[in-house]
């Protein structure tokens, strides 16, 4: 086969794409071309995938009045012609996008050539890009079930969101030891997505200072992003715990095999690994997206798989408490363990890619 993927802007976006790139690529004679953001983070990423990409014009809409809403219609043309050149030249089969802004011009040219466009809408709660590309989709995949009735029935499908496989084989005795980390202390790892997150940082700094004044044995890893990894790390200088510190972890893979527990956001992608590896956590849903995020959440904690709290109720001592209560529970934490593992899809990538496959040998056929 021959597929273009598309999506960007965040690791949520980008990683579901990577993930089935990979599983595509696993028949030799296969090619894919990923297509992302002129100058977006995807670049770096897809790059140290070994994935072909090419950058593409994209902004996202303007919700208020503003400059962009003119800019955005210029970067929207400019996208849609680079997208139309690619797909004249690389003559994709079909095209699968993981929604947000910088899929739209991509899937709009391969609707005019005639190629079948696939989506994945990872939230539970739809965006506008989804929602717009999802009018013209071949079949449309969601990362959650209570998703499925967002969009045409015949046409929609609830796969999971396809995770990386490096995610679910990384070894948790390896992985302690990469990280230096003791092999039978409870671990705990904080992140708070590809960006960072200065609240969640520092509430996380203050509750490990406050869990370190205490007799219960702890260690952690800790993502900051690059702007509050001074001020973080100032912050737990004499704290006695063993706490990793780094602006970004490129072995995710090994961070959560490392860890017991996670507290984090709860980007779509984020819940996808935490359930396909098996993973107790504490979401903290990013305030600013919309209803996004703590809709994801809930949907973990309705299935028994998390804890959420909501950050403007949360403080550092609420969040060790939290922490606690969890890690010395070894009987709450289990069953977490079991519920996250259940809720899981960790073939979403064999089921997306047979998918599309068999729409592209269906359409061979005739």
């Amino acid at each position: 086969m021959r597929v273009m993927i598309t999506g960007g802007g965040t690791g949520g976006h980008v990683f579901p794409g990577v993930a089935v790139a990979r599983e595509v690529l696993k028949d030799a004679e296969s090619q894919v071309l990923y297509v992302g953001k002129d100058s977006g983070p995807e670049e770096g990423w897809l790059k140290e995938q070994k994935i072909p990409f090419q950058g593409i014009k994209a902004s996202g809409f303007p919700r208020r009045l503003s400059l962009r809403l003119v800019t955005f219609w210029f970067d929207l043309a400019a996208g849609f012609f680079r997208a139309m050149g690619l797909v004249a030249s690389f003559r994709p089969q079909a095209v699968f996008s993981t929604g947000g802004y910088v899929s739209v011009p991509l899937s709009l040219a391969a609707l005019l050539r005639g190629v079948p466009v696939f989506l994945l809408e990872p939230n539970v709660e739809p965006g506008l890009a989804a929602k717009v590309i999802a009018l013209f989709a071949r079949r449309v995949f969601t990362g959650f079930e209570a998703t499925l009735s967002r969009f045409p029935k015949e046409r929609t499908r609830h796969t999971g969101i396809p995770v990386r496989q490096e995610i679910l084989v990384a070894d948790r005795s390896a992985a302690r030891v990469v990280f230096g980390l003791a092999p039978d202390v409870p671990t705990v790892l904080f992140f708070g997505g590809s960006q960072g997150a200065t609240n969640l940082n520092q509430m996380a700094a203050d509750a490990l200072k406050f869990i370190g004044e205490g007799s219960q044995p702890l260690q952690a890893i800790l993502m900051t992003g690059r702007n509050d990894y001074q001020a973080i790390a100032d912050t737990l200088e004499r704290c006695p715990l063993k706490v990793v510190m780094m602006q970004f972890i490129t072995n995710i893979h090994e961070a959560y095999a490392a860890a017991d527990l996670v507290v984090s956001r709860a980007g779509a992608m984020t819940c996808a690994e935490l359930t396909a590896r098996g993973i107790p956590s504490i979401l903290v849903p990013y305030p600013y997206a919309g209803a996004h995020q703590e809709k994801n959440a809930r949907a973990l904690e309705a299935a028994g798989a998390a804890e959420v709290r909501v950050e403007k109720d949360m403080d550092s001592g609420l969040l060790a408490e939290a922490l606690l209560s969890i890690l010395q529970d070894p009987v709450r934490l289990s069953a977490m363990r079991k519920a996250a593992l259940a809720a899981g899809r960790p073939d979403a990538a064999r089921a997306v890619v047979g998918a599309i496959r068999e729409t592209v040998e269906r359409k061979n056929v005739a």
